[in-house]
């Protein structure tokens, strides 16, 4: 008995003969194709080596230490979260430094070194630094440590917004097309305050360079208030590292 895949007629008629040749194409097919997919490996070149491909990524603009040099309104927005007159006065004249930094686990550090101006008991001028650090995941909510001055316990959330630009409404007056608002690289820090505490008030705080000066941070704290917003604006240059230099003299 015959296979059912060999040819049935043995004398080579034109129909058998037909299905015996497509068959062979096929297979002819199938082999050209391996050959060139193995050539083609063969042939591949390994790829360049570059030595700039190994230095490290730049760092986020808005990564950096930055010094307090001017304050707008920080007096009403520590007046909204119960702070005293005599402490709002020591706040306001005290040296403010923020240090910004994305560490390797893509958490955000803030560090606020606040130097407080005073005087000892002995009559001394002193100058003495507090540190507050904290470190947030980005959508990821956490209890935040504030100042000794905000008495409120909060669970504070960082958003982050990349740098975009979105066709803005067109005038109402006139029939002028729609321009384009820039929405610089920020940081938002939305802070949710506990009801059971004596200060119940959320804040915000967002973090975003200047537009004209890269180097001047611009922070912006808004809290709710009994009747309105209390919206207060503090800005901060950037610190440059410079070396120290050694005077020796020699006798």
């Amino acid at each position: 008995m015959t296979s059912p895949d060999m040819p049935q007629c043995l004398t080579g008629c034109a129909h058998t003969y037909k299905e015996a040749r497509e068959v062979q194409k096929e297979k002819e097919k199938g082999r050209n194709e391996d050959e060139n997919s193995t050539k083609s490996r063969r042939e591949r070149k390994p790829r360049s080596f570059c030595l700039s491909n190994l230095r490290p990524a730049l760092p986020d603009p808005l990564e950096g230490t930055f010094r307090q040099f001017q304050s707008n309104d920080y007096e009403k927005y520590l007046e909204t979260l119960g702070v005293g007159p005599m402490i709002i006065s020591m706040v306001i004249r005290a040296n403010m430094v923020l240090k910004i930094n994305q560490e390797i686990d893509k958490r955000w550090k803030f560090v606020y070194e606040t130097s407080i101006k005073a005087k000892s008991m002995r009559g001394f001028s002193t100058n003495t630094p507090k540190l507050v650090e904290n470190k947030f995941v980005v959508g990821e909510a956490t209890a935040e440590l504030l100042d000794d001055w905000d008495q409120r316990l909060v669970e504070s959330v960082l958003e982050s917004y990349e740098e975009m630009e979105t066709p803005s409404k067109t005038c109402c007056q006139i029939s002028c097309p729609a321009v384009c608002e820039e929405h610089h690289r920020r940081l938002v820090l939305i802070q949710t305050a506990r009801t059971d505490q004596k200060i119940t008030h959320d804040s915000t705080i967002v973090y975003e360079l200047d537009k004209e000066d890269p180097d001047v941070m611009v922070v912006t704290s808004r809290v709710g208030g009994e009747l309105e917003d209390v919206v207060a604006i503090r800005r901060f240059r950037r610190q440059r590292e410079q070396e120290n230099e050694r005077r020796i003299s020699v006798i």
